[in-house]
Parts: structure tokens; sequence; C-alpha cells
């Protein structure tokens, strides 16, 4: 019941503002499985929920700046993550993903108004693309780097829900070949997986649907 919760939670929030079923189911189903089982077994969903988002929003993709080198960048860091999950130091990569939205956060305290954009977005665009990748194939969460990058373009926030969206269909679609080619997935994953994506496109969309209702201030706490 617990697993089912988070993936429902999850599902809503990746809906409604782009993020959050990697980062609240995979913890979740991680204390009753294991890091590497839970990686696994929610590529499956993630990837359905991405492919379902990116479909619907699929008219949006010509408001997204410097989107082709950034999916390029995040499949080879996804790649080259999905290399490491067996022996990568979960603390490392813990330390690395709030030391990165601690200053993405003081940032923004100190500068509300900060935004990415001409010369420095599209030169720190494939860097950062290439980072969450690497974080979504060693440990299965992107969320972290992905949201507050693609948030400092400061999108519509259906073209946001897009944008981290399509994002993230190319890192969990890179994931789901690289552990199915690195022998990962077994029969009790897979099923495990297929029965994880009725939760989660029912609840995806649920979310999809309450996005226009939500305040752009709200969207924001959200995010963030």
């Amino acid at each position: 019941m617990i697993v089912l919760i988070a993936i429902a939670l999850g599902s809503y929030f990746k809906g409604a503002v782009g993020i959050g079923l990697p980062t609240i189911a995979v913890p979740t189903l991680a204390a009753f499985l294991g890091a590497e089982h839970a990686i696994v077994v929610l590529t499956i969903p993630v990837a359905a929920s991405n492919i379902w988002i990116c479909w619907r929003y699929r008219k949006m993709n010509t408001d997204v700046p410097h989107l082709k080198i950034s999916l390029i960048a995040a499949g080879f860091g996804t790649a080259t993550g999905a290399l490491v999950l067996a022996s990568l130091s979960d603390i490392a990569l813990l330390w690395l993903l709030v030391g990165w939205l601690g200053l993405y956060l003081l940032l923004l305290a100190l500068k509300p108004d900060f935004q990415l954009k001409g010369e420095v977005a599209k030169k720190t665009a494939p860097v950062l693309a290439l980072i969450a990748g690497m974080c979504q194939g060693a440990t299965g969460i992107a969320g972290p780097v992905i949201a507050s990058w693609i948030h400092s373009y400061r999108l519509h926030s259906k073209t946001y829900v897009f944008a981290v969206s399509l994002m993230f269909l190319v890192i969990s679609g890179t994931h789901v070949i690289a552990i199915g080619g690195l022998g990962l997935y077994t029969e009790e994953r897979i099923i495990q997986g297929i029965w994880a994506l009725i939760p989660t496109i029912l609840f995806t969309q649920f979310g999809m649907w309450t996005t226009p209702y939500i305040s752009p201030k709200w969207f924001n706490r959200c995010v963030i």
C-alpha cells in the first residue's frame, strides 16, 4: 500500500508539474526491495509517464531553447551513469544532488529573477544535461538537476512540463536500453514494472488536468 501511494503521488506531481515520480517512488520502493531493484523496476513506469506527457504536449517542442544538444548530452550521460549503477557511492551522489539544489536555491534567494538565456544558456545546457543523465543512469533520479535547470528558463507551466518530460524521456529511454543491456531486468522486475503502469498513467493524466489551475506562484513552489 505504501509503495502504491508513493507511485500514485509521484505520478500526480509528474503530470502536474513535470517531476516527482522517481524522486518520490525510488526511495520508497528501495526501502522495501533495495536500491538496484527499485531503480530497475521503476524505469518502466517512468518511461511510460514521459511518453504520455510528451505526446499530449508535443506541439510545444518549438518553445524549448537548446533542445537538440541537451537531449544528446542527456542520453550519453545516462548510458555512462548506468555503467556504475552497482558500485556508485549513494552518499557521494546524495551530496552532489543536495549541493546542486542548494546552490540553485541560494541563487534564487539572492537573485529571484535569475534566468538562463543567451550564450550562457547555450553553453551550460549540454553540461547540465550530461550531469542529469549521469544521475539518472546511476540512481534513477535526475529530478533535482533537470527541474532547477529548466526552471531557470522561466517557461510557461505547460511548456515547462513538456520540456522536463522530454528530457526525462530521452534519459529514461536510454536508461531502459542500458539496464537491459547489462542484464538487470528479470522476469519479476519486468512484471512489477508493468503492474506499476496502471497507477502511473491514471495519476499522471489526473495531474495534467490540474496543471492549468495551478497559479504560477504555487507551480514554482511545487517545482522547487
